[in-house]
């Protein structure tokens, strides 16, 4: 059975290039990479001749394992799965159709909720650009027809700028500004910019965050807890296309200035050798400035804004309800609310891994198939 194949990132593929190459002796390769196997090699230990002789002998029969290792094999059970996921599904769209809920995310009562808005801006021309022929790409594509056809094409990895706006209403700004520092450093990021502004009359503070994308509901959790929630607003960028541009420059720069050392080592003129000396100064300036891009574009997917306010109010205006008690009634209809979010959470959860999963019941059985007849082949001889 084949050995799945995973694509390596273009930077990580160029620094194992230029380590083969100083393995190699490649006269081209990174002065400091050649000089580490040179000191490598001189500190390596000798292996023993009967050693030797008998790793020899297992490369020659190919390490093969005295016992076939047995495992349980999952793959048969993919179809059943499938099948009840798209049972699961149907039964949730029909509970929605039913219900007939609206758009709001979460309910509001009176002006003392929260409202919470997501956003989704396309992808920027330039990225679209880089990104042309891989298909349509949507994050939010319901339509599941393009990865039935085209089972094999494996899906690349999408990078995603995510970006929050978080308004905060306490009677302490003071007190809520330090638990802003704090939560933010819990989370593993760090404050970018800051305004605190305090005195006898309307006390405000706001902040500029920069938090790693897989802490931000993490520490968006923490950052409600410091007041009353007033807005939260949530937008999501997909830059793949700008993260790809970013990387095939870097890594074409790197390939040509690879191309570089070689030819200046086979240069035998000394217009030669200037002419190239002074197109690896250029392409030394292109590689710093593609470096610093890719940069940039690789923070902003790994790391999301988080922009908050907090404003303050007098103690009465903060603790006294707008719209009278929070009732059972309130609660119920809350409930209700976070069910049918969370349905439609599931429901669209299912609508990506569907396809997904019937692709992988199909190759399962294929392989399973396959697996059987060379095993059947195998007896038979």
């Amino acid at each position: 059975m084949r050995r799945r194949e995973f694509t390596l990132d273009p930077a990580v593929a160029a620094e194992l290039e230029a380590l083969e190459a100083a393995l190699a002796g490649d006269p081209a390769a990174e002065p400091e990479l050649a000089a580490l196997v040179r000191d490598v090699r001189a500190e390596a230990p000798t292996m023993e001749p009967a050693a030797r002789a008998r790793l020899d002998r297992r490369v020659e029969r190919g390490f093969v394992s005295p016992l076939p290792r047995r495992r349980f094999a999952l793959r048969p059970l993919i179809p059943a799965l499938g099948v009840a996921g798209c049972i699961v599904a149907a039964i949730v769209a029909i509970a929605l159709s039913a219900r007939g809920g609206n758009d709001d995310f979460v309910s509001s009562r009176g002006g003392g909720g929260a409202s919470v808005t997501s956003q989704a801006r396309p992808e920027s021309s330039d990225a679209a650009k880089s990104s042309s022929g891989s298909g349509s790409g949507s994050a939010g594509s319901s339509s599941s027809s393009p990865a039935l056809a085209t089972p094999a094409a494996p899906a690349r990895q999408r990078r995603v700028e995510r970006s929050t706006r978080l308004e905060l209403t306490t009677t302490d700004v003071q007190k809520a500004s330090d638990g802003v520092v704090r939560a933010t450093q819990a989370a593993g990021g760090f404050v970018q910019s800051s305004q605190v502004s305090t005195g006898d009359g309307r006390s405000t503070s706001s902040f500029v965050l920069r938090v790693p994308t897989s802490r931000l509901d993490d520490a968006l959790a923490r950052l409600s807890k410091l007041g009353h929630v007033k807005s939260l607003q949530q937008s999501a960028d997909d830059i793949t296309g700008a993260y790809d541009s970013a990387s095939g420059r870097l890594t074409e720069a790197r390939a040509e200035r690879r191309g570089l050392l070689r030819a200046l080592d086979h240069a035998t003129t000394a217009e030669q050798v200037s002419s190239l000396r002074a197109r690896i100064a250029d392409n030394r300036r292109e590689l710093q400035r593609y470096q610093r891009d890719f940069n940039a574009v690789r923070n902003r997917a790994s790391l999301a804004t988080v922009g908050v306010d907090v404003t303050g109010v007098a103690r009465k205006q903060a603790t006294a309800p707008s719209d009278g008690p929070w009732t059972p009634g309130d609660a119920a209809h809350d409930a209700v609310r976070v069910l049918e979010v969370s349905a439609g959470v599931a429901l669209i959860a299912l609508a990506v891994l569907l396809p997904l999963g019937l692709v992988g019941a199909a190759g399962g059985f294929a392989a399973v198939t396959l697996r059987r007849r060379r095993r059947e082949a195998a007896l038979s001889a």
